[in-house]
């Protein structure tokens, strides 16, 4: 879930996207109702799992285009593909906690690890019926002013460094837009973060040099990941970000490791 500037929170229930009118105060948030989740870039995602743990971006695009119709206020799960029944289990729950009245703001207190610094906390949501969820930063602010170079794949269970990694720079910025370096030209792209997933398009060189023979093999590797505009979940903040395609089977999962350039 996103607190954003227009008065909304946005995000999704699992899978099924979501976006309401909201009043933050203090120590209290109150959900209004449903407004249109805002659209998806276009995608081209990878071919799904027959039974995958999310829809996929296509699938959600289609969700998206028919949230301005009649039935905008009443998305329903079992139009976005199949998925797991634990899925369809969890976003029940997560819908029902959000929809029983006010929320108020709390915090848990984390326990102190030996040797370790002062514990901090985390926020917690509480609705009136005593449900409690615990919510933790996916996104740092810091990940738009940090620049960042491409230090490995990570392919299924394994990982392998970018020779060229030194070559390489992204910077992403507020306005959704991504520039840098992949190993020998520049480039720039688009960049969409919805929740706790990340979408890369519209992925272009701007210069058109020639450099060593590994550093062109390198970039031509990554361009091909950053157009084949993946659905990507991700974490990060000021020192790392990592990337996995969210295509339902960690076994199949590829991703994309990037690291502070300061740090190298």
């Amino acid at each position: 879930m996103e607190f954003r500037d227009d008065g909304t929170v946005a995000g999704d229930y699992g899978c099924t996207s979501f976006r309401m009118k909201a009043e933050l105060e203090a120590t209290t948030l109150t959900l209004g109702e449903d407004v249109p989740v805002l659209p998806a870039p276009s995608a081209t995602p990878a071919p799904p799992e027959k039974i995958a743990s999310c829809p996929t971006p296509q699938m959600q695009q289609n969700d998206i285009a028919s949230s301005t119709g009649p039935d905008a206020q009443k998305p329903k799960a079992e139009d976005l593909g199949p998925r797991s029944p634990e899925l369809k289990d969890f976003e029940a729950k997560v819908k029902k906690f959000f929809h029983r009245g006010q929320l108020k703001i709390t915090e848990k207190k984390l326990e102190r690890q030996p040797g370790g610094p002062p514990p901090g906390s985390l926020p917690q949501l509480r609705n009136e019926h005593g449900d409690v969820a615990t919510l933790t930063i996916v996104r740092s602010p810091d990940i738009f002013d940090t620049k960042f170079r491409l230090d490995g794949w990570e392919v299924y269970d394994s990982s392998d460094n970018v020779k060229s990694a030194k070559d390489t720079s992204f910077e992403f910025h507020r306005d959704g837009t991504v520039t840098g370096k992949l190993g020998c030209n520049d480039f720039t792209a688009k960049v969409f973060f919805n929740g706790s997933h990340v979408f890369f398009h519209d992925t272009q060189l701007t210069t058109h040099r020639t450099c060593a023979a590994q550093n062109m093999e390198d970039e031509a590797a990554i361009l091909r990941a950053l157009k084949r505009s993946l659905n990507y979940r991700y974490a990060g903040g000021s020192e790392w970000i990592h990337m996995r395609d969210d295509v339902g089977s960690e076994y199949r999962a590829t991703g994309l490791r990037f690291r502070s350039a300061t740090d190298q």
